[in-house]
């Protein structure tokens, strides 16, 4: 497989999608759980969450890194910190799916072991990915209105 190569650029934001193995949909039954991987992840790293929406197989988020070398890191804390919270049952059902070499390289077999980024340029850009989270849970059927998903950094500004 080859590398990616990543693109840094200080003060900027990124968008960024994340995707559980096989699309699993196990995040809205463990969202105290991501929850607090987040907020361990903000204790470690410093980076502000200008959007995020969880969906029951992936999320999307707009963060700004205070380094903007660290978004990688950020996400890697974020799905251990989450992986290694799961109770015991729950890794196994995901491990048996994979080779050994597939389950260590990715976080367990829970987690996609790349995930999607995108450099935002400018305000243009910016609120036409926070409209994308915004109006995603609609897009996947999940609900009919986008403030009646409460798994969105939308749903505490309606409230």
């Amino acid at each position: 497989m080859a590398n990616y190569r990543r693109m840094y650029i200080q003060n900027y934001s990124y968008f960024l999608t994340v995707v559980t193995q096989g699309r699993e949909p196990i995040l809205i039954d463990n969202i105290d759980l991501l929850r607090e991987s987040f907020r361990r992840s903000k204790r470690r790293y410093d980076y502000k969450i200008d959007a995020i929406v969880i969906l029951p197989d992936h999320f999307h988020m707009i963060i700004t890194p205070k380094s903007s070398r660290e978004y990688s890191q950020i996400i890697s804390f974020i799905k251990r910190s989450f992986v290694y919270g799961l109770d015991g049952g729950s890794k196994e059902r995901f491990k048996a799916n994979l080779t050994a070499s597939q389950y260590h390289r990715a976080h367990s077999g829970v987690w996609q072991r790349r995930f999607y980024e995108h450099t935002v340029r400018d305000k243009k850009e910016l609120y036409r990915y926070m409209e994308y989270i915004e109006n995603n849970p609609i897009k996947h059927g999940l609900v009919q209105k986008r403030e009646d998903w409460q798994y969105s950094s939308f749903y505490k500004i309606q409230k």
